[in-house]
């Protein structure tokens, strides 16, 4: 039974880094590490500044 829920582990963090899901976790680490001390955007604040910042820059899209 742990080897599946291992292997299940293992897919989700696949499926989440291919979707970009994972975006936000980055976001934390990276924080942590450059900004010591600071409050990190709240999931919701990072995902609207991130759409943002998409539809700023569009080049890499496929549609």
């Amino acid at each position: 039974m742990a080897g599946l829920r291992e292997r299940l582990g293992q897919a989700k963090r696949f499926v989440d880094g291919v979707l970009g899901a994972d975006k936000y976790q980055h976001y934390l680490e990276h924080h942590a590490r450059t900004h010591p001390g600071q409050a990190p955007m709240t999931e919701r604040a990072f995902w609207k500044d991130y759409s943002d910042w998409q539809d700023k820059n569009p080049q890499g899209r496929c549609c």
